[in-house]
């Protein structure tokens, strides 16, 4: 029904021309990368509010997040991890291999780990040396907020966050400087739009002064490794994807040009818009708190008698708009909407709007749809 194909799904996402050519210019196929890495290290930075040091690394996010694990934490070390989901579980098992004392606190499905929850963990474990987070537990669209759980975990402890910022940064306010995290780790795929293929890690001083005392082991995962390459030599322990690095100093220049406020704003709008229009369809939403509800992603719970691989694809064969399944409790009774950086935009936004309502009446789901307000389509 749709010419073109509107790619909704919580990462990748769609690529925007000026990346695409970014990318695959001639500069970017060349073998030389000491001065555009140099570049976008600053500009991550940036991007987080930072005064620490940055590392970017060949590969997925997964990949900086267990480096930084296996970096900063030691075997014996006290860890909280904080889960609403499958993937904050998967974070808890991969602390597990680097720590033998991990506890973990988990929320049920579309709830977040209360402050309450932490303040009480902390006081009866003044001993823990990290908090473990997924920002955004994109399997849900849950949110957690970084300046309340900050603020608790420095009141009452000397607990260092590590917080995995893969589905927030550059849609969420985050700020190292303001202490909200200790160190946090993205890919480029989502928010930045980006192809897959890089992994950054930003730590701040209190991660970098944990750093400075750990005798890392191993070589592509060890931090402390690629920082004194860089810093003493000038070049890195493994090339990195040099046209990714390209791009990515592209993808964060488009950010800054639109104004970062700018960007959390239209994140925010077009979140409330397609949450409103799903409640006005009847369709359940995954997460009923708005004050924890992602700006980049919407999950809903399906109508009974639907299948998520049936309705997925329904919305591709018919409107060529690809949402996506979800993971762990929820597999098979939700499908997901990602709204992030190039897709968070009214066009993306209104095609996939329309795109359900008719999906649910081909499917003779016929929706409770009411009158819709024309604002809700409108900055």
């Amino acid at each position: 029904m749709f010419s073109r194909e509107y790619i909704m799904t919580p990462g990748p996402t769609p690529i925007p021309e000026r990346i695409i050519k970014a990318i695959t210019s001639k500069e970017a196929l060349l073998p030389a990368y000491s001065k555009i890495y140099g570049e976008d290290l600053e500009l991550v930075k940036k991007l987080v509010d930072a005064d620490g040091k940055a590392i970017i690394i060949g590969g997925g996010a997964t990949v900086g997040l267990e480096a930084t694990l296996a970096s900063l934490i030691d075997f014996k070390d006290k860890v909280l991890v904080l889960s609403a989901g499958f993937f904050g579980d998967a974070l808890y098992k991969m602390v597990k291999y680097y720590s033998n004392n991990v506890y973990v606190l988990r929320a049920e499905a579309g709830k977040t780990v209360s402050v309450s929850e932490i303040k009480k963990f902390l006081n009866e474990h003044p001993d823990t040396k990290f908090v473990a987070l997924t920002h955004c537990e994109t399997t849900t669209g849950a949110l957690f907020n970084l300046e309340e759980i900050s603020e608790v975990v420095r009141e009452i402890s000397d607990a260092k966050i590590i917080v995995d910022c893969v589905s927030t940064v550059g849609a969420v306010p985050i700020s190292l400087r303001k202490g909200h995290a200790d160190a946090v780790i993205f890919g480029v795929q989502k928010v930045l739009n980006m192809p897959p293929g890089l992994a950054v890690i930003v730590l701040g001083n209190n991660a970098l002064e944990v750093l400075e005392t750990r005798q890392c082991e191993g070589y592509y995962l060890n931090l402390k490794m690629w920082l004194n390459f860089w810093e003493e030599r000038g070049y890195l322990p493994s090339t990195p994807p040099v046209n990714l690095l390209h791009g990515l100093k592209e993808a964060i220049n488009i950010i800054f040009e639109e104004g970062l406020e700018n960007v959390f704003k239209r994140h925010k709008k077009v979140s409330e818009i397609i949450r409103a229009y799903l409640k006005e369809l009847g369709l359940r939403l995954v997460i009923e708190n708005d004050n924890i509800a992602s700006p980049t992603i919407t999950a809903f719970y399906l109508p009974k008698g639907v299948s998520d691989k049936l309705f997925i694809e329904h919305l591709w064969s018919k409107f060529k708009v690809l949402l996506a399944k979800t993971y762990g409790d929820l597999e098979g009774k939700a499908i997901r909407i990602g709204h992030m950086g190039s897709s968070a935009t009214m066009d993306y936004v209104y095609i996939t709007l329309i795109a359900i309502t008719l999906t649910l009446k081909n499917l003779n789901l016929v929706p409770s749809l009411r009158h819709i307000p024309v604002e809700y389509f409108t900055f």
